[in-house]
Formats: C-alpha cells, sequence, structure tokens
C-alpha cells in the first residue's frame, strides 16, 4: 500500500473534476458524481487501511516492549551466572546505559517518522476533504 500515491492520484481526480465542472450537460454531471463516489470510497479505503495500520503499529510497539523486557531477563541471568567480575566490567564499560540509549534513539527515531508521515497523510486528506466540500457547494449553485 503506497498511501501517498493513493492520495496522488485522489488529487488529479479532484483536479479533473474541477476542470469538468466548466463543461456542460448531463456528461459533466455524471462524471462528477462517478467521480465523488470513486473518491468517497478511496477516502473510506484509506481510513480502513491507516486504521490498520494504527492498530498495527500499537501491536509492534507491544511486541517490542515485551522483546526488551526479555532480552533485559536475559543479560541480567547471564550476568548471575558470569559472576560479580564480569558485573563489574560491563557496567564500567557503560554496558546496561549505552544500550539501552542506543535503543531509546532508534526508536524515537522510528517513531518520529511514523509521525510525520502520519502527519503528512492526514494533511493530504484534510486537502482533500476541503477540495470535495467546494466541488459540492459548486454542484449545489
Amino acid at each position: 500500500m503506497d498511501v501517498q500515491t493513493e492520495i496522488l492520484g485522489l488529487k488529479l481526480r479532484v483536479e479533473d473534476l474541477e476542470a469538468d465542472r466548466d463543461m456542460s450537460g448531463g456528461q459533466a454531471a455524471a462524471r462528477q458524481a462517478e467521480l465523488l463516489r470513486e473518491i468517497n470510497e478511496r477516502t473510506r479505503h484509506l481510513q480502513k487501511e491507516i486504521a490498520a495500520l494504527r492498530g498495527r503499529i500499537g501491536e509492534v510497539c507491544l511486541e517490542m516492549g515485551q522483546d526488551l523486557a526479555a532480552l533485559q531477563t536475559e543479560v541480567e541471568g547471564v550476568r548471575r551466572a558470569m559472576g560479580p567480575s564480569f558485573a563489574r566490567v560491563t557496567r564500567g564499560c557503560g554496558g546496561d546505559a549505552e544500550l539501552r540509549a542506543g535503543l531509546a534513539e532508534g526508536l524515537a527515531g522510528v517513531r518520529a517518522e511514523m509521525a510525520q508521515e502520519f502527519e503528512s497523510v492526514r494533511s493530504e486528506m484534510v486537502d482533500l476533504g476541503i477540495k470535495l466540500d467546494r466541488l459540492l457547494a459548486r454542484e449545489d449553485d
């Protein structure tokens, strides 16, 4: 699923709809109605896909949290098995703190990127909604 490509396609269709509004006769009205139906169907489809993506992202975050907790438990078990001298060496090198900082940075980067993508999609959806409202208002006039 390429949401941005889908949105670009919708934008092009809205522009075609705006261009067709100057055409006369029932043919233009039928084409406009068909395009509006298609835009509405695609918008609903995109909204469903976005909701599914959000759900999957939540699942992935939960799984990552569980995996990190399991990894932490395993690291602690290895430290206990290796004895106190190994624990002193790894803590002296930064061990846990560096690992956590690295994971936190990576996770923050992924979250920021995902937030930016969702904001971009939301912005495009709002733009399409405004254009649709404007076209519907013109059609009513």
